[in-house]
C-alpha cells in the first residue's frame, strides 16, 4: 500500500534527523485516533516548525494525476454569486469537493471572521467562502472528520470542502490570515508596525536627546519588545506588566488570571523598553514623573491586537502595564460560557424582554463584558436598534452602534446616554453604573419602555440592590424596573490533557462545609499537569453564574430596603443557584477543581 502524504513527510523528517521515533510514538499516542492531524500535532508540540514541514513537502514527488480527467465541472473554479441588492447574500452555486490550486479562489474576509487563525492552523484549514447555509473551505486531508465537525459547530453551517497541497495551505493561511489581521486594526488606536523605527519623532514636537532616538532604533530593542509581545499573545496572555526592580526588570503575564514571571531583563534595559513601548502608544517619552495612558493596534502572528498601555512613576523607574485584545477572537456565544441548562434558559428569556434593568455584576476581571457582548450578540437582528456607550469600546460588532465616552470632552456615560434616549433604541449597553447621574438616567430608559443592561461591582447578585440604593437610586424605582442581576466569577478550567479524578482533602471539605457523606456523592477531579498547560494542570478559564430573577417577593423587599442577606434568602427560596452550588456543579463534571471554587466562593453560599 502507497505510503499516505503524512506518512511521507515523517519518514522524510526522520531520515532528515529532525525527528526521532519516540517523538512521533509519543505524539501518536497523545493524538489517539485522529491520525490524518499527526503532522500538525508534531509541531504544535513543538518537535517540528512549519518551516521544516515545507522543506519536507519540497524533497516529495509530485502526487500523480488521476487515471481519467475529472468533469469539467469538477475542474471548474464555482465562484460565490455576488451580494444582490435589497439585502442578504445571494445563494451560492453548488459548491463539490474537489482538488484545485488555491490561486482559484478569492478568500472572503467575513469567511475568515468566522473561523479564527487558531482553529485554521490547528485543523489545517482555510475558509474560502461562505453563504447564508454553507461555507467552503480548503484542507489538506478532506477525510478530517474531526476538522470538518469542529468547522460545522463553530459557523452553524454546511460545510464543503476542496482538498490542496499542505505546503500550499499553511503557506496561505499564514498570508490571508495577516493580511485580514491588518485590515481589521481598530480605528480608535493607531496601527504599529514593532519593528518601525522613530524617526520623524522631533517633528511632533517631543524633547528627547539624539542618543536616546538613536537607542530606540537599534534592533535588540526593537526584538525585545516584539518578543515580549509575541510570547504574550502565544501563551494567552490578557496583561503584561513590565516592573522595575533593583537590580533587573521583572516581566510577568498574566494567564488565566494568575501572574506568572515570564523572564527578567537587565536593569539598564527599561529605559529603553519602556520608551519603545510609549511611543508606539504615542505617549511622552520625555515625561518619566506622571502616568501616561496610551493605545495602539498591531498585529502578531497574523492576528490584530489592541494594547491598551498605562505608565507608573514608581521608586525604581517606571513600570509599564498592557492590557492584550485579541481581536481575532471572535465573540462566543451565550452556550460557550458555562452557563447550566436552567440558568441560560432563564437569562435568556430576560435579555429578551421589552424593558426594564438587567446587570450583570462582579470584581474587576471577572468576565463581565464577555457576557454582555454574548447577549448582545444573541439579540442583535435588524428589527432592533441597539446603543452602547462604552469605555473603552474592547470588541466593534457590526449592527450595533457604539460610542466611546471621553471625559476630557464631557462626553460622559451620563451624558452621552442622554443623547442616546433621543436616537430610538430598543436596548441600551451602559458600560458600567459609576455614580447616581448616570444610574438614574439608565433607570429612566428601563422604565420608560427600554431594555437597558449594565454591570456593577458587587460581590453577589443580591447586593447590586442594595449598593444602588446606597448609590441614592430610590428604592420603588428600583424595585419597579429592576428585571434581574447575573452575578459571576472565573475560575480556571482544568487541563484536558492531564485532568484525572483525586480524592478531596479533609481541609477542603471543612472550607466546603461539606460532609464525608455529601463528597461521595460528587467526583473530584485535578490537572495532574503536562507540557501543554505548562505543567500548571490547568488550561482557560470558564465562568460560575448566579441569577437572581425579580419576583414579587424580591420586588417588596427591595422596596422596603431590606439588606443583601434578606434579598438572599429570598433568592435562593425563588430557585437562585449560588456561586458555590455552580461551582461544585463544575467541579463534579471535571470542568474547574475544588481549590478553585474555594478560592472564589464562600461557604454560605452553599
Amino acid at each position: 500500500m502507497a505510503e499516505s502524504r503524512d506518512e511521507q513527510i515523517i519518514n522524510t523528517l526522520l531520515a532528515q534527523g529532525k525527528l526521532t521515533a519516540s517523538q512521533v510514538a509519543s505524539v501518536q499516542e497523545r493524538n489517539g485516533e485522529r491520525k490524518g492531524n499527526l503532522v500538525m500535532a508534531l509541531i504544535q508540540q513543538g518537535y517540528i516548525t512549519t518551516n521544516d514541514l515545507a522543506a519536507a513537502a519540497e524533497t516529495l514527488q509530485p502526487t500523480p494525476p488521476p487515471a481519467e480527467p475529472a468533469s469539467p465541472l469538477e475542474e471548474a473554479v464555482v465562484p460565490m454569486e455576488p451580494q444582490e441588492k435589497g439585502g442578504g447574500r445571494a445563494a451560492p452555486r453548488t459548491l463539490r469537493p474537489h482538488r484545485a490550486s488555491l490561486s482559484s479562489y478569492q478568500v472572503d474576509p467575513e469567511a475568515l471572521r468566522d473561523v479564527p487563525k487558531v482553529l485554521a492552523e490547528e485543523y489545517r484549514v482555510l475558509p474560502l467562502q461562505i453563504s447564508e447555509d454553507r461555507i467552503l473551505v480548503a484542507m489538506a486531508d478532506q477525510n478530517d472528520v474531526f476538522a470538518i465537525d469542529t468547522i460545522r459547530a463553530r459557523t452553524r453551517r454546511r460545510v464543503e470542502t476542496i482538498e490542496v497541497d499542505e505546503t500550499e495551505l499553511m503557506n496561505a493561511i499564514d498570508r490571508f490570515y495577516v493580511a485580514h489581521a491588518q485590515s481589521q486594526a481598530s480605528p480608535t488606536a493607531p496601527t504599529k508596525d514593532l519593528d518601525s523605527n522613530v524617526s520623524g519623532l522631533e517633528d511632533l514636537g517631543v524633547g528627547v536627546d539624539r542618543g536616546l532616538l538613536d537607542m530606540l532604533d537599534q534592533g535588540h530593542v526593537v526584538e525585545i519588545v516584539r518578543a515580549i509581545l509575541r510570547d504574550a499573545i502565544r501563551l494567552k496572555a490578557s496583561d503584561v506588566h513590565i516592573e522595575p526592580r533593583g537590580d533587573h526588570v521583572q516581566i510577568r503575564y498574566r494567564i488565566d488570571g494568575r501572574l506568572v514571571t515570564h523572564t527578567t531583563l537587565p536593569s539598564d534595559m527599561l529605559r529603553f523598553v519602556v520608551s519603545r513601548i510609549k511611543i508606539l502608544a504615542e505617549c511622552d517619552i520625555s515625561e518619566t514623573r506622571v502616568p501616561q495612558d496610551g493605545r495602539f493596534a498591531t498585529a502578531v502572528d497574523g492576528r490584530a491586537i489592541d494594547l491598551r498601555v498605562s505608565t507608573l512613576p514608581t521608586f525604581w523607574g517606571e513600570k509599564v502595564v498592557l492590557r492584550l485584545l485579541d481581536r481575532s477572537n471572535t465573540l462566543v456565544s451565550l452556550s460557550q460560557l458555562g452557563f447550566s441548562p436552567e440558568t441560560l434558559r432563564d437569562y435568556e428569556r430576560l435579555i429578551r424582554s421589552p424593558q426594564g434593568m438587567l446587570l450583570v455584576t462582579g470584581p474587576t476581571g471577572s468576565g463581565k463584558s464577555t457576557t454582555l457582548y454574548a447577549s448582545l450578540h444573541a439579540i442583535n437582528d435588524e428589527t432592533r436598534n441597539i446603543t452602547t456607550v462604552e469605555d473603552p469600546i474592547e470588541y466593534e460588532v457590526e449592527g450595533l452602534n457604539q460610542t466611546q465616552v471621553h471625559p476630557r470632552i464631557d462626553l460622559t456615560f451620563s451624558r452621552a446616554l442622554r443623547h442616546i434616549l433621543r436616537q430610538d433604541p430598543d436596548v441600551i449597553l451602559v458600560g458600567e453604573i459609576r455614580d447616581l447621574e448616570t444610574a438614574e438616567m439608565a433607570f429612566r430608559a428601563a422604565l420608560t419602555g427600554h431594555l437597558v443592561l449594565s454591570t456593577l461591582h458587587t460581590n453577589d447578585a443580591p447586593s447590586a440592590a442594595t449598593r444602588l440604593i446606597d448609590t441614592g437610586v430610590a428604592p420603588y424605582i428600583l424595585a419597579s424596573s429592576l428585571i434581574g442581576v447575573l452575578g459571576q466569577r472565573l475560575v480556571r478550567r482544568i487541563c484536558p490533557h492531564c485532568r484525572e479524578t483525586c480524592t478531596p482533602t479533609p481541609l477542603e471539605l471543612e472550607r466546603l462545609s461539606m460532609t464525608p457523606e455529601q463528597a461521595k456523592r460528587i467526583q473530584f477531579h485535578k490537572g495532574r499537569g503536562c507540557s501543554r498547560c505548562r505543567n500548571t494542570g490547568y488550561s482557560g478559564r470558564i465562568a460560575l453564574y448566579e441569577l437572581m430573577v425579580m419576583n414579587h417577593d424580591l420586588r417588596v423587599a427591595i422596596a422596603a430596603g431590606q439588606d443583601a442577606s434578606v434579598l438572599r434568602q429570598i433568592a435562593l427560596r425563588s430557585g437562585m443557584k449560588s456561586l458555590r452550588h455552580d461551582g461544585i456543579v463544575k467541579v463534579h463534571q471535571g470542568i474547574t477543581s475544588a481549590q478553585e471554587v474555594i478560592g472564589i466562593t464562600v461557604a454560605e453560599d452553599l
